[in-house]
Order: structure tokens, then C-alpha cells, then sequence
């Protein structure tokens, strides 16, 4: 009988100490590309808001009229970008962290574009 709860034991352990399986990816999930693409453009909309000094409720109003605007220009729904979002995060961390570098690179970029174009332009 003791070998037998001791082999039950073993079982139950050898099993729950297996390959744990993450959540399954969601069906309609984004990818890489969008989510960079939707990142970067939710990022400059925040800062546009942010420079306004505008109060907090029109601040947030601005924002939220501007996201909108964000996803339907990406053709993506709010939900499926947040469960995406979430997704990445809490099952592939090193491909978030690979989007979120990403995202940083391409704004400073863009930033780097702005301004040797307004550094020209000053020129002129």
C-alpha cells in the first residue's frame, strides 16, 4: 500500500512538474508588424495630448477620440489589439520585448527624419 501512495506520489509530480503549456494564441491575433505600427502611432497620439496642457478630462477625451481614430486607420478593432496586447506580454515576453524595441527605434527614427527635415528647412 505504501509503495503504491509512493508511486501515485511520483506520478503526480513527474506530471506537474512537465512542460507547462502558455494560454494558446488567441485566434485573431495581431502581428508583430501591427502591433508596432498601432504602438507607435497610440505613443505620438499620447504625446499630442500631453503637449496640449490641456485639463485632465478634455486630455482624456482628446485621447480617446485620437485612438479611435488609431485603430480604425490600422483596421483594427480595440479588443483585439488589447487581447493581443495582453497576450504578448503574458505569453510571449522576448517577442514584446522584441516589438517594444521596435517601436522605440522607429519613433526615434521618425524623430531623427523630423528633424533634419526642419533643420533643412531652417536653412532655406
Amino acid at each position: 500500500m505504501k509503495r503504491l501512495l509512493n508511486v501515485l506520489a511520483l506520478a503526480i509530480l513527474l506530471v506537474s512538474c512537465g512542460p507547462k503549456k502558455g494560454p494558446e494564441a488567441p485566434a485573431d491575433l495581431l502581428s508583430k508588424d501591427v502591433m508596432i505600427n498601432v504602438l507607435v502611432d497610440l505613443y505620438k497620439a499620447e504625446a499630442t495630448v500631453s503637449t496640449q496642457h490641456l485639463p485632465k478630462d478634455e486630455a482624456m477625451n482628446a485621447y480617446a477620440k485620437l485612438e479611435g481614430s488609431i485603430y480604425t486607420k490600422n483596421n483594427v478593432d480595440s479588443t483585439v489589439f488589447n487581447r493581443s496586447y495582453d497576450f504578448y506580454l503574458k505569453s510571449r515576453v522576448d517577442e514584446a520585448a522584441e516589438i517594444q524595441k521596435a517601436v522605440v527605434d522607429k519613433l526615434k527614427f521618425e524623430k531623427e527624419d523630423l528633424s533634419a527635415a526642419k533643420a533643412s528647412q531652417d536653412l532655406k
